[in-house]
């Protein structure tokens, strides 16, 4: 609600903008996050018409998956309980610290 609450004083064109750039935020993140994990899809500098068709499509698809993960996601959790954060926060800082465990462990071999 914090977030949301900034957006109060705000309406018309300017309300707009804001949301308009959160959208497009969001794309971007979503975006990088596709491309980057599952590089599948990406035409090769140089190729053909039909290969770019085919990444134009391959990314709608990632960004199709993605959005309904978000949207599953956001369902899921929307009625998380205030009291639960913390476990879920010490769960975050276990697993980090058990990754950079891992990382030194990795490369002492």
């Amino acid at each position: 609600m914090v977030h949301e609450a900034m957006l109060l004083e705000y309406s018309g064109r300017y309300l707009a903008l804001i949301e308009w750039a959160a959208m497009q935020k969001l794309l971007m993140y979503a975006s990088l996050i596709a491309c980057m994990f599952f590089p599948w899809g990406l035409a090769p500098v140089g190729s053909g018409l039909a290969h770019y068709a085919i990444g134009v499509a391959a990314w709608l698809g990632k960004m199709a998956v993605a959005g309904c993960a978000l949207a599953l996601f956001e369902t899921v959790t929307a009625k998380m309980r205030l009291f639960r954060v913390p476990g879920f926060l010490g769960i975050a800082l276990m697993l980090g610290l058990l990754g950079t465990l891992l990382l030194f462990v990795s490369r002492s071999l």
